[in-house]
């Protein structure tokens, strides 16, 4: 049966400034603790997961590693029975193992813990989750939630850490549903996936009322920055794109911009774009792309006056409905069209010239043209993989080894903004070195 945690209220404790490192679980300490565990046996399942009496115990403690355990600041010791509003503290050199039916909770030092009829609530440390087969288990924090359950047949296990503002889940096995504070839709993590929350105030976003929304971010792979008036922020998955908003891309980053009428801006690799303007009703529409590579999938215009317009070092692109990608240097403009039209008028004068679909032209700052010319299939597919980013995180992040490209899944809740940084890596690299 699936576990439901209710979200707590946010606890100004977790906020409490403690240091982000966290102690590493001890390859020694950590087998004893275990063997212990198994001494005394698998304990039955007292008590299913939900709702639970009040005078009802919901875990026990199986086993205690060192001097500093408390529970309600005192002492604990192995066998005690925990009940919901129960706070477990571990000081240094200290380790807990908790049962709760057939699901563990291992708990490393520096750790602090509520116990919740559904689960656990998680203020700071860390513990890691081995859920019993065909159960789930619920791990709270102030601005997120977990579900630890099983997939395929396999029993859940996953680490969760949390030190003030930030968190992070690793899936060890089976699943782990990461749901952010507000959002109703949990992402999944699969085994040997991790991901990362943090949580800041919305005020932080630095969004003006002055200036009129264009859009939003619609699929992200960092990192991309937003230059606002005069603040730079990193952009995240929902983030609002305003009038004269720019977008910069880092060297790995790509990002989606989905505009109010429907068109969709897809940016590549280290591209400077800027929103001049973006006014949906009315179809006006004027880019600014100063360097880098974009695609550009843009609704019909209907409207008189009608106008969608990207500007580059080299000249105006005009559109009217289209599929198209620009490369922009800042000595000459690529432009590749897909399907539909694209009108293209040189900065350095002469005639606009119409390229239309599967055809290419090179503009040089110059203003000589080289084309309309038909592009290769080669030509098209590299333009179009170059811009695009994989529906599923697990897409972007499928190399085991070599460098972690993270892929930011934030959601916006209320007052607070969560971000969620998804990659794949070697479990033995991002969970502890206990084998579940």
């Amino acid at each position: 049966m699936k576990a439901t945690l209710p979200l707590p209220a946010r606890d100004a404790s977790v906020n409490d400034g403690r240091s982000e490192s966290l102690t590493r679980l001890s390859r020694f300490s950590f087998p004893l603790l275990l063997a212990g565990i198994f001494a005394a046996g698998m304990m039955p399942a007292q008590i299913a997961l939900g709702a639970t009496p009040a005078d009802a115990p919901r875990a026990t403690a199986a086993a205690v590693d060192g001097a500093s355990v408390e529970l309600n600041g005192v002492p604990m010791t192995s066998g005690e029975s925990l009940f919901p509003g129960d706070v477990i503290r571990l000081g240094e050199a200290s380790i807990a193992a908790l049962q709760f039916g057939q699901s563990r909770v291992l708990a490393d030092a520096g750790t602090e813990l509520v116990v919740e009829s559904g689960g656990v609530l998680l203020r700071n440390g860390r513990v890691q989750i081995r859920s019993g087969a065909g159960n789930s288990f619920g791990v709270a924090g102030s601005f997120f939630h977990v579900n630890v359950g099983t997939s395929q047949g396999t029993a859940g296990s996953a680490e969760v850490r949390v030190a003030g503002k930030r968190a992070q889940v690793s899936a060890i096995s089976g699943v782990a549903d990461v749901t952010a504070l507000g959002n109703a839709a949990p992402f999944a993590l699969h085994a040997g996936e991790m991901a990362t929350l943090d949580a800041a105030d919305a005020t932080a976003s630095g969004q003006s009322a002055a200036s009129p929304a264009a859009g939003q971010v619609a699929r992200l792979l960092p990192q991309v920055q937003i230059a606002r008036a005069s603040r730079e922020l990193t952009a995240s998955l929902s983030d609002p794109v305003f009038w004269n908003d720019d977008l910069h891309s880092s060297a790995t980053g790509r990002a989606r911009i989905a505009l109010n009428d429907g068109s969709v801006l897809n940016l590549g690799s280290s591209t400077s774009l800027r929103v001049l303007q973006h006014d949906a009703q009315g179809q006006q529409t004027s880019l600014d792309l100063a360097v880098g590579r974009m695609r550009g999938q843009i609704m019909k215009l209907t409207r008189p006056n009608a106008k969608f317009e990207i500007r580059t070092p080299a000249g105006i692109a005009g559109l009217v409905g289209t599929d198209f990608s620009l490369l922009a240097t800042p000595d000459s403009t690529e432009l590749i069209v897909f399907d539909g039209a694209v009108r293209f008028t040189p900065s350095a004068g002469g005639q606009a010239t119409t390229v239309s679909a599967g055809m290419k032209l090179l503009i040089s700052k110059a203003g000589v043209l080289e084309g309309p010319s038909p592009a290769t299939p080669r030509e098209i597919e590299t333009a179009k993989n170059l811009t695009d980013i994989p529906d599923s995180p697990a897409q972007v992040a499928g190399h085991k080894n070599g460098a972690l490209i993270p892929v930011l899944v934030s959601l916006s809740a209320g007052g607070a903004v969560v971000g969620i940084g998804t990659w794949r890596a070697k479990a033995e690299e991002v969970v502890s070195p206990i084998k579940p």
